[in-house]
């Protein structure tokens, strides 16, 4: 899928000097892009005529923002507390939201 610009993330995610996690970060995006569309409940396509030919920009944010946080959280599993950034990708997801 890969739909939001591979360049756009990687200065999302701070990594727009080097070229060495390229790949993982396109298949990042891939499955951060997969995931916040499954959230909508929509057909990409759907989503694809909203944003005149692309994700709208709220949802393209919100996979850069999920994809960030797998990037730099790698496992599942973490020694440090974290908090959630209330609301966050919520806030970008609900508009979008088909219900069923």
């Amino acid at each position: 899928m890969a739909i939001t610009d591979l360049a756009l993330f990687k200065k999302h995610v701070r990594a727009d000097d080097f070229a060495d996690d390229d790949e993982y970060l396109a298949h990042i995006l891939d499955t951060a892009e997969m995931a916040v569309v499954t959230a909508t409940n929509r057909p990409l396509e759907e989503l694809l005529e909203m944003g005149d030919g692309n994700l709208p920009t709220p949802i393209m944010h919100a996979a850069m923002m999920l994809g960030a946080h797998w990037y730099n959280q790698r496992e599942s599993v973490s020694s440090v507390q974290m908090h959630a950034v209330p609301d966050s990708l919520q806030s970008l997801i609900k508009p979008y939201r088909k219900l069923v």
